[in-house]
């Protein structure tokens, strides 16, 4: 419980770090407009699925239940979409986020260090870009597995809402954690497999992290930067422990 709490407490040891360090706030501005694109985006597509879902629903429903449940099977649907949109948005946000946090997180553990910087080098950002594009199909698969399980979990009677809504922010917390740590670890040049190996190992402070970071993926304004704080919370946490 104590690394837990610690992990979500490096959120704010990553935001202390860049207000010392203003001129590396540039590194987030890019990837929260592509942010914002993809929330708009996520936020239509939920808009323009649920009228049609709730529609098919009730029409497999008896009439007399299908007029009693109208709003409660709205909540259910809106819900459900909501936290499948939330996973999504991690995901997307994460992968167009990856190599500007990358930088980011170059130059802060620099900074922390106390050795010079190094300059920024168009090719070996593209070939960042490459790499964290290719990782990320593998977890926009899951992701959208995920959504799915955590759509048809909310029309189950009774808790399944609630279980859908644990288990959204759960793969939420877990996605946004990698998303931040990979801007650490894909530094060092770690497989796929080696990265999910070091947040297992560090299971309960990366988690902390990737909770606060998802939980300030659902506010508005703060969810644009939210991975880039996360990430800057990484490498502060990442520092500190070598």
């Amino acid at each position: 419980m104590r690394e837990l709490a610690r992990g979500a407490h490096d959120v704010s040891r990553g935001l202390a770090a860049l207000r010392r360090y203003p001129e590396l706030w540039k590194w987030l501005v890019a990837p929260a407009v592509l942010s914002l694109a993809i929330l708009v985006a996520v936020i239509a597509t939920i808009v323009h699925f649920v009228a049609p879902l709730i529609a098919s629903v009730e029409h497999h429903l008896p009439s007399v239940v299908a007029s009693i449940a109208g709003t409660l099977l709205a909540i259910v649907v809106i819900a459900g979409l909501s936290m499948g949109g939330l996973l999504i948005f991690a995901t997307l946000a994460g992968v167009v986020a990856g190599p500007f946090n990358e930088r980011m997180s170059e130059q802060l553990e620099a900074r922390l260090r106390g050795t010079p910087v190094a300059p920024f080098v168009l090719r070996q950002f593209l070939q960042e870009l490459a790499r964290g594009a290719a990782h990320a199909v593998r977890r926009v698969v899951v992701a959208i597995l995920g959504t799915v399980l955590v759509i048809a979990l909310g029309f189950v009677p009774g808790i399944g809402t609630i279980a859908a809504l644990a288990l959204g922010f759960l793969f939420a917390a877990r996605a946004s954690a990698y998303d931040c740590y990979d801007a650490v670890l894909a530094r060092r040049g770690l497989a796929y497999r080696e990265k999910l190996a070091y947040l297992a190992d560090h299971r309960s402070r990366t988690f902390g992290l990737g909770a606060a970071t998802a939980g300030m993926l659902l506010v508005p304004g703060l969810n644009l930067v939210a991975l880039g704080l996360g990430a800057a919370g990484a490498t502060v946490a990442m520092h500190n422990r070598s």
